[in-house]
């Protein structure tokens, strides 16, 4: 991953752009419509005033049957306008049978999916195809700015022209309002599902996300505008069918199924799902359903979506989010119904030594005392590096935190090796005093357990492997939260111990990208002899 250097975003260059007319363009602006009304004039109008040429930008716009003057007003500015291109079609209630059709006919070199009622900065195509030109991004993730809402779904704080999925900010966003690579959807036909009504722009984004040999991410200001209407008809906003979540739910996790390994990259990255999209499913909307719908619901989390169900997310449910997950996992329809009128109430707490709740004879016996159990223990805040000292082969590493869940909670330090299946455990916490935990390390185990490696010298010669180190947090021996240490900016290296011995390995603490705290161990390939390793900063 390539964070950007502080510079002007580059004004992208086309060997065909000799005049207007002879070039391809450089960008197809796709935009479905229903009955926006103005909206879409200040959209278009917005396009209008793009410091990108005219002649680089296709617009295409497909009315999906707006009973309002749209299709008039569509006419009209087709006549004015020579990039654009207007299509009309039978109300479909969606936006995804629109875009698909102007997919069938863009012809530039990206596309952008833009909403109707949002609109572009006017420098926001040239910088967008700029950034894709110069780095061959496959996607850019522009930032997004919100009208009528003081916060939106978090997207990106720095620019980094080699983005990684997770460490960059770029899956907590999987709205289409991104430039993406035609060549790059057609190749891999990728189209929009047109059986959903919400969330087939995450199943559709998330596919052209993997697909990509390079993300960049731009976070300037004033590139895209969303707007949150008074009047709540944002679709996004509308309460989705039982249906819509399943399809939404089930196909998220085939996606990141089928382009990942199992691990914990799998889990990060299946993280939303289960905390975001699933849970909420699992009260109004269940309730809301028919009892054939409820019954093929819970049929196909158990065959599709359970299986891949990380052990770190019942530790980050609400304490009613996780009983409803754990009744749907183990449980028959009657029983999540039963237990979503029990949760009207205030819960009852039963005694005994683990405090937890009763929810009635037939749930009680469905559900564990330990999954009963009042708060599960989790990390609520995340966990900072604040001291880290060498000693021969001891690596004592002090992580600050605030809140580190129940009392009775044991924590562990944990290193996952990047392509790896899973986490390393480094061993349990040796000491807390307040919210300071002391994790020591063994070096050894470090290079043992890195069985993959990478970089290192050309020849061969030296091997290195690095390792982003977590804490979690372990119930029964069973892993149910984990967090990746943070990296603090104010650490001072005065802080750090080094031992400098010479023709030793090297142990060097960082910082990912995304801000986690990183080692690395490198050595001498030929070397059968364990030195006494150095810390490097």
């Amino acid at each position: 991953m390539t964070a950007a250097p502080l510079a002007r975003t580059p004004q992208p260059q086309f060997a065909a752009d000799q005049g207007v007319g002879k070039a391809t363009p450089a960008v197809s602006v796709i935009i479905a419509t229903y009955n926006s009304g103005s909206l879409l004039t200040c959209a278009l109008d917005a396009l209008e005033a793009q410091t990108l040429p005219g002649h680089l930008i296709e617009v295409l716009v497909v009315d999906d049957g707006s009973t309002d003057d749209t299709w008039r007003y569509l006419n009209d500015l087709e006549g004015r306008r020579s990039n654009v291109k207007i299509f009309r079609q039978s109300h479909t209630g969606g936006p995804s049978a629109g875009r698909n059709r102007a997919l069938a006919e863009a012809t530039g070199e990206y596309v952008f999916f833009h909403d109707a009622d949002d609109y572009l900065g006017a420098d926001a195509l040239r910088r967008l195809v700029g950034v894709a030109q110069q780095h061959a991004s496959d996607v850019v993730a522009g930032r997004v700015s919100w009208i009528g809402r003081p916060e939106g779904e978090p997207g990106p704080t720095k620019t980094v022209f080699d983005a990684d999925l997770l460490d960059d900010g770029v899956w907590r966003s999987l709205t289409p309002h991104k430039l993406i690579r035609r060549s790059l959807i057609e190749d891999h036909q990728i189209r929009f599902q047109d059986d959903m009504v919400q969330g087939e722009d995450q199943v559709f984004v998330a596919s052209c996300l993997f697909a990509a040999r390079k993300i960049s991410v731009l976070s300037e200001t004033d590139l895209y505008h969303r707007r949150m209407l008074t009047d709540g008809s944002n679709l996004s906003r509308q309460r989705q069918t039982l249906a819509n979540k399943r399809l939404t739910t089930s196909r998220m996790v085939e996606v990141v199924a089928a382009n990942t390994a199992p691990g914990a990259r799998r889990d990060r990255l299946l993280r939303r799902v289960f905390i975001r999209t699933l849970p909420p499913a699992l009260n109004r909307p269940f309730m809301a359903a028919r009892p054939a719908e409820r019954k093929e619901f819970l049929e196909v989390m158990r065959a599709e979506v359970f299986p891949y169900l990380p052990y770190s997310v019942l530790g980050e449910l609400g304490d009613q989010q996780r009983l409803r997950m754990l009744t749907a996992q183990t449980g028959e329809a009657k029983d999540l119904v039963e237990l979503n009128r029990v949760l009207r109430s205030p819960l009852e707490a039963g005694k005994g030594e683990l405090p937890t709740y009763t929810l009635g004879p037939q749930l009680d016996r469905l559900l564990s005392a330990e999954d009963r159990q009042i708060g599960a223990p989790r990390l609520s805040a995340e966990p900072i590096l604040c001291h880290v000292s060498l000693s021969r082969s001891r690596l004592t590493l002090v992580i600050n935190l605030e809140a580190p869940g129940a009392p009775a909670a044991q924590l562990s330090l944990a290193a996952w090796l990047p392509g790896a299946d899973d986490f390393v455990d480094l061993g349990p916490e040796v000491s807390r005093v307040g919210s300071t935990l002391t994790f020591v390390v063994n070096t050894r185990q470090l290079w043992r357990e890195g069985s993959v490696t990478s970089g290192g010298s050309a020849d061969g010669t030296i091997e290195q492997c690095q390792w982003v180190l977590l804490v979690e947090v372990l119930k029964k021996g069973r892993r149910v939260g984990a967090s990746p240490i943070t990296w603090p900016e104010t650490l001072e290296l005065a802080a750090i111990r080094v031992d400098r011995v010479s023709k030793s390995p090297h142990i060097q603490l960082g910082a990912t990208s995304g801000g986690s705290v990183m080692i690395t161990v490198t050595r001498p390939k030929r070397s059968t002899v364990w030195h006494r390793p150095r810390l490097v900063v």
